[in-house]
Formats: C-alpha cells, structure tokens, sequence
C-alpha cells in the first residue's frame, strides 16, 4: 500500500487518506453567496475518487470582505443549510470536510471603504486607509462567529486563510504589515491577529473542533528572515494544537508549468524544525511527487489545480496515468468566459 492511502489522525480529524483538496475558488457559488446544487455536486464527486480531506473554497465572513461575486457566505446564518448539504454528501462518500474562513482586506469587492493592516496605494488609484485596533477586534470576531456557524452545520473543521494576499496573510508578512502597535513589527505582533482568532474559536467552539490554517511558506520582503519567523509562527501554531498547517507560496501562479512541487526544500526545512503537522500545496502532479513529499516525512500532500481538472486525478495516478493540468491557470478566468466551465480542457472536449 501506498503511503498515500494510510489514515492520519489530525487530532480530532481522522482522514483516510494523506490527500487534500485545497481551498479552491469554484465559481459554482450564487451571487448571493450561497452554495449550489453544481457546487454541492462538486464536492460528492471529490468524495467519490478517493479524496481524504476536502478543503472548501474561500469562504467570507464578513460583509465588506468578499473577494468575488459568487464567493460562499458565512457571515450570518442563512449559509448554515448549504454547509450541511455539503458535509453531508461528503461524508456519505468518506471524506472529511473543512470550510475555509476568509476575509480579501483591501482585495474585497463589496466596498469601496478599503482598508489594509497599513495605509497604501493600490491598484486602479484606488487607495486603503490603515485599518484601527477596533476593526482588527471587529474582524477576529466575525472568523470566531463564522466559526460557531460552520460547526453547527456539520463540518469537521474550519481553516483561516492566512495566504495568498488575503487580510490575515497581510498582517504576517512585513511586506505588508508596518504597523507600529501590538499587531505589528516584531513576528508576535504580527502573528497576534491569527493567534487570537484562533483562541476565540477554541473558546466558542470547544478546544476539540478542529482549526487549520493556510500560510504562505516565502515573503517578497526578506525572504530568509521570514523563514525564520516561520518556525516562530509554527511552533506557536503547535502549541495551539492546531490540527494542520497547509504551506502555499505568494507566487505560485508564476511558477513555470514544468515545474513540480513547489516549495519542498523550505517545508521539509521546516517540518524537520517543528514537528507541526503540514501539507505542501503548489505544483503536485504525478504519483512521484506525492511519494515525493511524504516519503520525506511532510504529512499531508494538498492539490488544487489538478482537481478542477481532473476530480478522478487519484484513481488515474494510481492507474499509471499522468496528470492533464497544464499550469495554465485559466481556471480563473474561463468560468466567466464560459459559466458552468472550470477548465480549458473541458472546452476543447465540447469542441470536438
């Protein structure tokens, strides 16, 4: 048996499996932020092929916090029967499902009062004023709120996106964090908003509800010194006894389409370091890299791409198959080309 088919237990989270889908926009959502019949679909048919853990789109927890139209909701409870629909239907197939909590910061589309950890221009002229202590406390109640939600729907764990450029990853990295007070500067100031989000979901929802969390493994801004404020953020991550940590990069679209698993030196670095439960996500195509990674002693392999291409992807590595994903990355973009579509491969099979 491959290594990739023996059970984990994260804590309270028993997968069957060491394969994750990864937190992935599905454009399935409706614009009024509910989760749909082709989303629910979705998530049955990951079930189905052999998934352990399935990882749900972004999810927002806050009005003025969206960062696309049809984006689930979970800031109030009307979203609390679609979760459930959805746990359901993966459970019933043998999976474990984790709601990913998020708020875009100045990314978000459902405001034009943008704010940021710290003052600055962004992109269209637009410009975000620094967010206050208020609206931090504000923000780590509505993750705690969404959280208290999510469980009472079914599922089995919640994830904070903190990568990607999303509000929490803003406040890690000094890239984007010049703050001055308690959330700011050194790596505890930074690491504070997530730290307390994360105690306030604990509280609320007891210490045995499974909290995950997706960060970013590299910074822009002096890459090596974040490297070492990472074992800080993961040894604190440990002692919260966060379930699992799920390691992304800033760039990940950039990377070259030929090249695979990205990131492995520094995580391997890093779960050598802090015995943290991990998944590397970026770049995993083929039965090797995933022995790859966990033959090196990282827990957990996460996808995405691969999936939106392919949901049947494991049972065709195991036959032997090669991954079809280019790396191409239009899956961001065709669904509002082509609605209902999520990859350029689907189109090329309608036009034949």
């Amino acid at each position: 048996m491959s290594k990739m088919d023996s059970p984990i237990d994260l804590g309270r989270l028993s997968c069957r499996n060491r394969i994750v889908r990864s937190a992935t926009h599905s454009f399935l959502g409706s614009q009024d932020g509910k989760i749909t019949e082709a989303e629910l679909a979705m998530y049955e048919t990951l079930a189905k092929n052999e998934v352990g853990l399935i990882i749900s789109g972004h999810c927002c927890v806050a009005r003025g916090g969206r960062a696309n139209e049809e984006q689930i909701n979970v800031y109030d409870d009307s979203c609390i029967d679609g979760i459930r629909m959805a746990a359901e239907r993966i459970h019933e197939n043998g999976a474990r499902f984790v709601v990913q909590l998020s708020h875009a910061g100045p990314r978000a589309i459902d405001t034009e009062d943008l704010a940021d950890v710290t003052a600055r221009p962004l992109k269209k002229g637009r410009n975000a004023r620094e967010m206050t202590v208020e609206e931090i406390h504000a923000v780590e109640k509505a993750f705690v709120e969404a959280a208290v939600r999510v469980k009472s729907a079914g599922a089995d764990g919640v994830q904070l996106h903190a990568a990607h450029s999303y509000l929490l990853s803003r406040f890690l990295d000094p890239t984007f964090n010049q703050r001055t007070d308690e959330y700011g500067g050194s790596r505890e100031g930074r690491f504070r908003i997530v730290e307390e989000i994360i105690r306030g979901i604990q509280e609320a929802c007891g210490e045995d509800f499974p909290v995950l969390v997706k960060i970013n493994c590299d910074s822009k801004t002096d890459d090596e010194a974040y490297e070492h404020d990472l074992v800080y953020m993961l040894s604190r991550t440990k002692k919260l006894k966060i379930a699992l940590v799920e390691l992304s990069g800033v760039a990940f679209l950039d990377e070259p389409r030929d090249k695979h698993v990205y990131y492995f030196e520094r995580i391997s670095r890093l779960r050598r370091v802090v015995e943290q439960p991990m998944s590397l996500v970026g770049g995993v195509r083929s039965l090797e890299d995933i022995d790859k990674v966990l033959t090196d002693g990282i827990d957990m392999v996460s996808m995405s791409r691969a999936f939106v291409c392919e949901p049947d992807i494991i049972k065709k590595l195991k036959n032997g198959e090669k991954s079809q994903c280019l790396s191409c990355n239009r899956c961001f973009v065709i669904a509002h080309l082509h609605p209902g579509m999520r990859c350029v491969r689907q189109r090329k099979l309608l036009k034949k």
